[in-house]
């Protein structure tokens, strides 16, 4: 996210590459695969111990609660395991927060990280650094991901996770035969930085409001999978950069639930229902295949007093939410609907 004019809210997504893209012009938010050995390196932990991080500032970003998503859960007691060889069984809040910045920095060339002084408040606002050579470091971090801690050693910053505001998590649908698992996490900047795309991955890389992004959908301009068009659809309602700052700052302190569509095909129409919904399912991903409902959207709507799903069709703004969104979320909201009030 960054500030525009101190008013309006722009947001970083990118076109992957033809050799990556699953559809031509598909449009993600920059991220990536979790790496192991880069990404759960003990070698991160006795980092940020040389650099001065508190203890109390690491601990900071870790959720305790019983209803954690699985992706999300702790590992293990925290304490480095030596049959892992070169991994540490520590927490998922840092390891994927480490590896959501690394990523960034492989596929655009933005490095956010803290500085010695950077560290005085662990403010929400994400730091960018400057990068010499940075196509260099560019390309040695994409072939090499364990160099992302060669970067940092090199620039005397830290990764900053502080600037990271958990946002949600969804898995792929149980009947896809590769499935993946991921949580978005929300940073903001009070200006563009620049970009540098990492042309194997990135064709193209793109700020524009929530809006804008739906609107070339419908256009046909890119190509969004269903969890971009549902965080896409909250934020049209939000109003100011400062208010969505403060809301992520208040809200990811409350957790996230796991999104896993359970999907329906009604004549043809293709539902994913969401949690909450009537037609949602206790093990979600159990469900190994769509499901065909024996009638009309029409009928399978009639037939649902909690409806929280996404319905794919010519219109890309078919997202429905009619009760309170789980961990005090942003509701979805229709291209037509009245702002939120945020």
């Amino acid at each position: 996210m960054k500030e525009e004019a101190m008013t309006t809210t722009h947001l970083l997504m990118l076109k992957r590459s033809d050799n990556t893209a699953v559809v031509p012009n598909q449009t993600v938010f920059p991220g990536g695969l979790l790496d192991s050995e880069a990404d759960e390196s003990v070698a991160w932990l006795q980092y940020f111990e040389e650099f001065g991080v508190p203890q109390k500032e690491l601990r900071r970003l870790v959720l305790i609660s019983n209803d954690r998503p699985a992706i999300l859960a702790p590992q293990g007691n925290g304490c480095y395991d030596r049959f892992f060889k070169n991994s540490i069984i520590w927490s998922r809040e840092i390891t994927l927060r480490l590896n959501a910045l690394r990523e960034c920095f492989e596929e655009v060339g933005v490095l956010l990280g803290r500085s010695i002084k950077d560290l005085k408040d662990f403010g929400p606002v994400a730091c960018v650094q400057n990068v010499p050579n940075l196509q260099n470091w560019q390309q040695r971090v994409h072939n090499k991901p364990s160099e992302f801690l060669t970067l940092c050693r090199e620039l005397k910053v830290v990764p900053d996770l502080w600037a990271l505001h958990e946002w949600s998590a969804w898995a792929s649908p149980g009947f896809l035969r590769k499935g993946y698992e991921t949580v978005f996490f929300m940073a903001f900047v009070t200006s563009q930085p620049k970009l540098l795309a990492e042309r194997s991955e990135v064709k193209e890389t793109l700020w524009s409001t929530p809006i804008e992004f739906l609107q070339m959908t419908n256009l046909g301009e890119i190509w969004l999978l269903p969890p971009q068009i549902y965080e896409l659809s909250p934020l049209m309602g939000v109003k100011t950069y400062k208010s969505l700052l403060d809301f992520a700052v208040k809200r990811s302190a409350l957790g996230t639930t796991l999104f896993v569509p359970v999907t329906y095909e009604c004549e043809g129409r293709m539902v994913f229902v969401l949690p909450g919904d009537d037609f949602y399912v206790p093990e979600p991903h159990l469900v190994r295949e769509i499901i065909n409902f024996p009638g009309t959207l029409e009928e399978f709507q009639s037939r649902s007093k909690c409806i929280h799903r996404y319905t794919s069709n010519a219109s890309i703004f078919d997202v429905e939410l009619n009760f309170s969104p789980p961990n005090n979320h942003l509701k979805p909201l229709k291209f037509h609907q009245e702002r939120q009030k945020l």
